[in-house]
């Protein structure tokens, strides 16, 4: 096997240690020692995007968020499923996370950061919701609702958080939330905040494997 390859390091605002690393051409992010994100797994990232373009893509100038660059692989997904009068903003606060998709991991989605229709927000994306209005919100932030890297993003799926992003949203506008696993109390949040919600299944990998990942797709009325 071949040797970890660190290439940069950061502590986030808890105090955790985000480590950057590379082995045998597969992309890591851990946080705390646990795996936040590896570019071998991204097809439900691929698939958060398309399901909350869908409905939005007929829209004369259509306007996204995407709440946690990544790779860049939900990035890239939602520029592919959009007209080219689209204006994709992504919201991501980690400078390590930027850095490495401006450098050598942005060829891993085809570096979207350079299509002109991004915007980059380097903020958190709680913040970021104050640029709306949004005709779709992707949220893939933590590992969904549970929210491991910082405490903070919890604010966002609250009873609280939620309604501060429908009103960020436009008329029937989508907020499609990325899970790691089911969660029927967010779903029940989802239902009380207004949203006409639902969920879907994704394979964490290409050709229906890995792990089976969680999608809500929430939209306003």
């Amino acid at each position: 096997m071949k040797p970890i390859e660190v290439l940069a390091r950061a502590t986030t605002p808890d105090g955790e240690e985000m480590k950057l690393w590379r082995r045998d051409g597969v992309w890591s992010l851990d946080v705390g020692g646990a795996e936040l994100m590896s570019s071998r797994a991204h097809g439900s990232e691929r698939a958060l995007a398309t399901l909350a373009c869908a409905p939005i893509a007929g829209r004369a100038r259509p306007r996204v968020l995407v709440g946690g660059l990544g790779f860049g692989f939900t990035l890239r997904a939602a520029l592919d499923d959009l007209p080219a009068t689209a204006e994709v903003v992504v919201s991501e606060l980690f400078e390590l996370v930027i850095e490495a998709n401006r450098g050598e991991a942005g060829g891993l989605a085809g570096r979207p950061l350079d299509d002109p229709r991004t915007r980059l927000d380097p903020r958190d994306v709680h913040d970021a919701l104050a640029g709306g209005p949004f005709d779709a919100i992707l949220l893939d932030v933590d590992d969904g609702p549970e929210a491991f890297t910082l405490q903070r993003n919890r604010r966002l799926y609250s009873a609280s958080g939620l309604p501060r992003i429908s009103r960020s949203l436009t008329p029937g506008g989508i907020l499609a939330v990325w899970s790691a696993g089911p969660d029927d109390a967010f779903l029940a949040r989802l239902k009380q905040a207004g949203f006409l919600a639902r969920v879907e299944t994704a394979r964490g990998m290409d050709g229906g494997r890995g792990n089976r990942h969680t999608i809500f797709l929430a939209q306003k009325p």
